[in-house]
C-alpha cells in the first residue's frame, strides 16, 4: 500500500474534498508517500521518525499531532489517543472524557496542534 498510486490518489482526493485524514504508526508513511505530510507537522512510530523527516516532513515529538485536516499519531497504542482527539476537538473535552471512561482508557502524552 505504501507504493500504491491509486491509494495515494484517493487519499489526496479525499483531503481536497474536505476530509480530515488520520494516520497511526507506520501508516503515516503511506500518507507521506502520497505527499500529504510534506512540510507539515506530523509524527509516527519513534523507529521511523528519521525516515519521515528525510522525506521532507516536519516531525514533531508528540503522541498526537493535529495540523487541521491532517492528524497523525505515534506507535499503535497512540491510535486510541488519536481517536479521542477529534472527539475533544469537535465535541469538547467533557464528551471525550466520558468516552474515555466508557473505554476504561486514560489518555497520556502530548497532543500538539496548530494554533
Amino acid at each position: 500500500m505504501i507504493e500504491d498510486a491509486a491509494t495515494h490518489r484517493d487519499l489526496v482526493r479525499a483531503q481536497k474534498a474536505g476530509v480530515t485524514i488520520a494516520g497511526v504508526c507506520t501508516g503515516v508513511m503511506v500518507l507521506s508517500a502520497a505527499g500529504l505530510t510534506r512540510g507539515r507537522p506530523c509524527t509516527t512510530h519513534h523507529m521511523v521518525k528519521s525516515e519521515l523527516a528525510a522525506q521532507g516532513d516536519t516531525v514533531v515529538d508528540a503522541r498526537v499531532v493535529d495540523d487541521g485536516n491532517l492528524v497523525t499519531a505515534g506507535g499503535v497504542t497512540s491510535g486510541i489517543d488519536l481517536a479521542l482527539w477529534p472527539v475533544t476537538r469537535e465535541c469538547g473535552p467533557d464528551l471525550a472524557l466520558a468516552v474515555e471512561r466508557i473505554m476504561e482508557y486514560e489518555r497520556r502524552g502530548t497532543v500538539w496542534h496548530a494554533v
